[in-house]
């Protein structure tokens, strides 16, 4: 199988999906995370996978999300749902899911020592897909250019 998308996933509620075409590389599709009362719409979020997957073969890449030590109860509460709720309805949508370490996406994009990791990630989403610049035109859209980039990250990355 020949993939043709690579679906990036940031979780949470500042978070987006990222549709990335392995034909187009200049390209990249950005969503943010359909929300519903604070939450993950698990609805939306499986009708905006469905329709990628109908586009032709398809993994996603999702940041793989803990607790830090930081997080509050509710934070890492609402963290680990959003994270369940993205990987069930991949699994449901059958898009095989890769997970990875916010460390080594952003180390293979070179901005893992950078002073504000989310400002160099929008950074670099604006210099590596010029085009999109509209998605990623506000500093709250970091989720998107993460999302953007781990995308990118798989389809370097992850061979099928």
């Amino acid at each position: 199988m020949t993939v043709q998308y690579v679906l990036g996933v940031d979780i949470g509620a500042t978070g987006a999906l990222a549709f990335y075409t392995t034909s187009e590389p200049s390209l990249v599709t950005v969503e943010d995370m359909p929300m519903v009362a604070g939450r993950v719409d698990p609805h939306a979020l499986a009708r905006t996978i469905r329709r990628v997957r109908q586009l032709g073969p398809a993994f996603a890449v999702v940041e793989q999300q803990g607790p830090r030590p930081t997080d509050g109860c509710k934070q890492s509460f609402g963290i680990g749902h959003a994270y369940a709720v993205v990987t069930t309805a991949l699994a449901l949508c059958e898009v095989p899911v890769h997970l990875v370490t916010s460390g080594a996406w952003k180390k293979h994009h070179k901005i893992f020592a950078a002073d504000d990791p989310k400002e160099s990630s929008r950074a670099l989403a604006l210099r590596l897909w010029p085009q999109c610049a509209d998605m990623f035109a506000l500093k709250k859209h970091h989720g998107r250019s993460d999302a953007a980039l781990i995308a990118r990250f798989g389809a370097e990355t992850i061979n099928l």
